[in-house]
């Protein structure tokens, strides 16, 4: 099992396959072999290939609902921008960086780590895996990430803590972890294994959301996570980081809605979004099969909750409006907000949905991913998406 920062420039060779240690189950029945990934996805692509095969027969009705939808961002064309060649290694999540769109980063569930695509789709296209030494625990099979607009990202883990300096049974000390996207800090400093004074380049980690499916960027260092182990919502604001490879969370606030219910479905994250215009922040709900919007303007508090494990704050909140946009769908995965519309990854249909704020469906289209997972709107406004079954992904063009 590598322990080292790995930094591979184009062409890579190869990216071995970090073993997973996982436990056989857990209480309540709740179980994440996530050592049979692989196998999981491997089952429900079958089923997605039975549709795929059939997208040549369907390409003129799939054109007639992409003519008259009139949404400008779905096409006909998908093209594979990454591959495994690459570095990809069961990606189920990508974005792009604000302060450098030239960077599309993906990120690795089975290798604990990312993949860095710059230049995306041009002739001077390249790639770069950067795997941190304790990515085993702070990016331990990552299910969504998201960026914020300070140079930082934060990434949330489908883990119940089955490593932390070595494989241990797992102790649900897990939650979402804040980067640097300085290329010269992410999985650069800190590499000494053991730890010596710096554990890894994170720079930040709270600790109460094991199985967290997706995460939504809101402002400053705040982000929204969908704790899966739990069932619910929680934000949490890690305020100033402690620098890379620290070890001090106690100023950390969060916050679990706990009424906000949600369903997770092993190995398929629900991703989020937050649009700040509004306060709402959209779900896709996977094992419910549907997307809702919550306000995040309403609630009451009431008051801490046991169990803290950081020294921060924990409080809860009760009562806010929950709105739902659509009912029905195919195990919901892939998000993504752009122009007053609201897109959906089905990830049992292996179609894109487009919804206006309010629920109504615009169009769809259908794509021939085998694992639809992570959705993006690139620079130029077109939409990119993770297949995490094909190692893939793919740009949708007209």
């Amino acid at each position: 099992m590598s322990t080292r920062a790995a930094t591979l420039r184009l062409p890579i060779a190869a990216l071995a396959l970090l073993a997973a240690c996982t436990p056989e189950g857990d209480e309540g029945g709740e179980s994440n072999d996530q050592a049979e990934i692989g196998e999981t996805l491997g089952e429900d692509a079958d089923e997605a290939e039975s549709t795929s095969e059939g997208a040549d027969e369907n390409a003129d009705t799939l054109e007639t609902t992409w003519g008259e939808s009139a949404v400008p961002e779905f096409g006909a064309t998908f093209t594979v921008i990454a591959t495994a060649e690459d570095g990809l290694d069961v990606p189920r999540d990508l974005a792009f960086n604000p302060l450098a769109p030239e960077q599309l980063w993906t990120f690795n569930t089975l290798s604990h780590g990312a993949v860095i695509v710059f230049d995306p789709g041009t002739a001077q296209q390249s790639a770069e895996v950067r795997i941190d030494a304790y990515g085993q625990h702070f990016m331990a099979f990552v299910s969504s990430a998201a960026f914020g607009l300070n140079g930082n990202f934060a990434t949330c883990q489908e883990s119940r803590n089955e490593w932390n300096v070595g494989p241990q049974p797992p102790d649900d000390f897990m939650g979402p972890t804040l980067w640097p996207a300085d290329l010269e800090i992410f999985a650069m400093v800190g590499q000494e294994f053991p730890p010596g004074a710096q554990e890894g380049s994170h720079l930040d980690m709270l600790h109460q959301s094991p199985l967290c499916m997706g995460i939504a960027f809101e402002q400053g260092n705040a982000y929204w996570a969908f704790d899966g182990f739990h069932g619910d919502i929680v934000r949490y604001d890690f305020q100033d980081d402690h620098g890379p490879g620290g070890g001090d969370h106690s100023d950390g606030i969060i916050t679990r809605y706990v009424d906000v219910e949600v369903t997770r479905v092993d190995d398929i994250p629900g991703h989020m979004e937050y649009d700040p215009s509004s306060g709402l922040l959209y779900v896709a709900d996977t094992g419910a099969g549907r997307i809702f919007a919550l306000d995040t303007q309403t609630g009451v508090d009431i008051g801490p909750l046991p169990g803290e494990w950081d020294g921060a704050t924990y409080t809860g909140v009760e009562g806010a409006q929950v709105h739902v946009l659509a009912e029905g769908l195919d195990r919901p995965s892939g998000l993504a907000l752009h122009g007053g519309r609201l897109f959906v990854g089905e990830f049992g249909s292996a179609d894109i949905v487009a919804f206006d704020l309010e629920g109504g469906e615009l169009g769809r289209i259908h794509t021939p991913a085998g694992a639809l997972m992570g959705l993006e709107i690139g620079p130029a406004g077109r939409l990119w998406y993770a297949d995490g079954i094909a190692e893939e992904i793919v740009r949708v063009d007209p």
